[in-house]
């Protein structure tokens, strides 16, 4: 048999347990409980229950910070490259000035 029959067949087995395990549940929210058909074995259980996606602005809501927050960090990071970019700056007018320097004594 060919590997798409017996995919096929797995599907249609999972389907007839998720049908069964659906009427059990439903006989038993009547209260008239019904044993699964014969042949049909123990009825699968879902693996977790279905959650809504949620909408754009739900999403958003999770990552909104405060206007205030997001200034003061803003101030922070240009600070911070400032003080790396004077830094960087200072290193390479000393390296310029120690190798002028030294080729300056030959």
């Amino acid at each position: 048999m060919s590997d798409r029959l017996n995919e096929l067949r797995r599907q249609r087995d999972l389907a007839r347990q998720q049908l069964a395990w659906l009427e059990s549940e439903i006989s038993a929210a009547e209260g008239a409980a019904r044993a699964p058909a014969p042949g049909q074995g123990q009825p699968a259980q879902p693996a977790a229950p279905f959650e809504e996606p949620k909408g754009a602005e739900a999403i958003l809501e999770e990552f909104r910070q405060a206007p205030a927050s997001i200034a003061k960090q803003t101030k922070l990071g240009c600070v911070l490259y400032f003080a790396g970019a004077m830094a960087l700056l200072i290193l390479a007018v000393a390296a310029v000035y120690l190798y002028a320097r030294a080729t300056r004594g030959r």
